[in-house]
């Protein structure tokens, strides 16, 4: 299993959603290939949380500086977040 979480919120809970089997396929390159990123505490968007207990991937890495790969994750949780938080997410990006 492979779950997502997006790191926005400061004092309520972040959205966490499960992804497809189609859409871990996906990421399975981008992930192996990706320097993680250090926890941040700022306030507002601090990237994307993944945990897997796949086979080859790491526990846990936390996405952030790599623009592709955030909105590739920002699209599967697109049924789990509102408009206003995709928009916040997708200009965070740029």
């Amino acid at each position: 299993m492979t779950k997502v979480t997006l790191l926005i919120f400061t004092g309520r809970p972040d959205p966490i959603w499960e992804l497809a089997p189609g859409e871990v396929a996906a990421l399975v390159k981008r992930l192996r290939e990706l320097k993680p990123a250090a926890e941040v505490s700022t306030l507002g968007y601090r990237g994307f949380l993944v945990q897997s207990d796949e086979p080859g991937w790491p526990p846990k890495v936390i996405v952030r500086d790599s623009a592709e790969l955030e909105r590739l994750l920002l699209r599967t949780g697109g049924r789990h977040l509102s408009p206003e938080i995709i928009d916040i997410v997708e200009e965070a990006i740029k």
